[in-house]
């Protein structure tokens, strides 16, 4: 059924010079929101305001007498207009549906590299009062014809819109405009540097990895093997998380397990055309992904626990996308349909390996890999974790634990009262100095950042910035640990 509406879908945009994401955005509901972003019901003497923030955060909150705004509805509202109230509180829900679809969507032609003309681009992106929120929190270029593109932040000016660049510039968007989301694959290094630096100084949250996104070029082992790439092969997943994962980056192929086949299996994924092309033009590409099922005897159910990782290929096909696939050499792959294929494999690896559980040491006799789990643990950073040292070199001056903590090239070292401690930056796993014992902490994945409530400037995958952060203000403060399972092991030896 999904293949028969994506075929549909296909048909339909081709027909009318449109991709499929172009074609669904001109049907994303306002769900009753106004111009503002806002839906508005009066509850007696309380008004119920439903609305839109950037960077696309629905919220439900009941404006009383006085202009007081609560987050829930008083007694009197539940009392005299519960009825009312479920309608809402449903409207609420899809709404924030619709908003991570956006986000989804939106991410695609990031992706893709898709381009609007200003008149699409004002009426369904940044006037829209639901995709809008999403899309004014992110980085667009803007060029005329024959013109340079020209990168900014959407603002808006009394005739219309502009974008605002970094220096203090701002190019307005006219009737002959083009609009794209700004990509760092495209961009110049400083100018990269510049934009994330704008973005943490004025504490701008992306509704997606954007300006602080990783960027994967072809390495020359890669021109060497010419048809696919080893970057990410032999690590292993635990096969349940990676496959969530993989399904909700919109990659597809047959489960592993002790079945039939369901030793080996090929995850592939048709990536967004780039330049955002209709299916007429433009060649289609796809990734496909190696996985194999890591045997660990027979298991009843008969379900893998864990995969091993292996090759990366890339394969196209024809502009009107009919007739075979056939295998692309990676030279000729372009260079975002590359990037943002090996970037989601480092997702995948990066939050499903193993090395990535705290717990692996405590499994006893069920435990393997160990060689694998200590070297992916402490061992060279991936692009992810490089970016994620970035981002933290910008944060933390901006912490109360400043003082407490420096970046080292693999490691995030936390001088705590006790002892001091080195946060893997790819892992999350901690080392206690001087003997480098292990220190198992399980994170809370219900904590946002520590006790400061530091602001990223992203919506995380995987959330583990998130995590290496609570634990480098738990351990600066190590002597406030109630918990008995991390201070044994932090007292130990002292």
């Amino acid at each position: 059924m999904l293949k028969g509406i994506a075929a549909a879908l296909e048909t339909v945009a081709a027909r009318s010079g449109l991709t499929p994401s172009m074609l669904r955005e001109r049907g994303v509901p306002t769900h009753g929101l106004d111009g503002r972003g806002m839906r508005e019901e009066q509850l007696g003497a309380y008004t119920a305001v439903l609305s839109v923030r950037e960077p696309g955060t629905a919220v439900l909150s009941f404006l009383g007498p006085g202009g007081r705004v609560l987050k829930s509805p008083p007694r009197t509202v539940r009392d005299e207009h519960g009825e009312r109230l479920t309608p809402l509180r449903a409207a609420l829900k899809g709404l924030r549906a619709e908003l991570a679809a956006e986000r989804t969507r939106l991410e695609e032609h990031l992706a893709a590299g898709t381009v609007w003309s200003a008149e699409d681009w004002e009426r369904y992106c940044v006037d829209h009062p639901v995709t809008g929120a999403v899309a004014r929190a992110l980085l667009w270029e803007v060029a005329a014809d024959g013109e340079p593109w020209s990168a900014g932040l959407v603002e808006r000016t009394g005739g219309g819109w502009a974008l605002a660049g970094a220096g203090g510039t701002a190019t307005p968007v006219g009737p002959r405009s083009r609009l794209r989301l700004w990509h760092p694959v495209r961009a110049a290094g400083e100018d990269v540097s510049e934009w994330r630096d704008e973005l943490t100084g004025r504490e701008l949250r992306q509704p997606f990895k954007q300006v602080f996104r990783e960027v994967y070029p072809i390495t020359p082992a890669e021109v060497a093997t010419g048809s696919y790439s080893n970057r990410f092969a032999g690590h292993v997943l635990r096969y349940g998380q990676a496959r969530a994962l993989m399904t909700e980056r919109g990659w597809r192929g047959n489960h592993l397990g002790y079945f039939g086949e369901g030793y080996s299996s090929e995850m592939v994924r048709e990536l967004p055309r780039p330049g955002g092309l209709p299916a007429a033009e433009g060649a289609h590409w796809r990734a496909r992904f190696f996985v194999e099922l890591v045997d660990e005897g027979a298991r009843g159910d008969g379900v893998a626990r864990l995969c091993s990782t292996d090759q990366v290929r890339f394969e196209r096909r024809a502009a009107a996308g009919r007739g075979a696939w056939e295998r692309a050499a990676l030279p000729d792959v372009p260079r975002l349909v590359l990037s943002e294929a090996l970037r989601d494999v480092d997702l995948f690896t990066a939050v499903a390996s193993i090395g990535a559980d705290p717990q692996w040491r405590d499994r006893g006799e069920e435990r393997a890999f160990d060689g694998y789990w200590e070297s992916w643990s402490f061992g060279e950073l991936t692009e992810s974790a490089r970016i994620r040292r970035e981002t933290l070199a910008r944060l933390l001056p901006r912490t109360r634990i400043a003082d407490r903590v420096e970046l080292t090239d693999r490691f995030l070292r936390v001088r705590g009262e006790l002892r001091a401690y080195r946060i893997h930056l790819g892992s999350g796993n901690v080392l206690m100095e001087p003997e480098d014992a292990y220190l198992c902490i399980v994170a809370d994945r219900g904590a946002t950042g520590g006790p400061d409530k530091v602001f990223l400037p992203f919506e995380e995958d995987g959330g583990l910035l998130s995590v290496i952060l609570s634990k480098a203000f738990l351990l600066a403060a190590d002597t406030g640990i109630t918990d008995r399972t991390i201070t044994d092991q932090i007292r130990r030896g002292l």
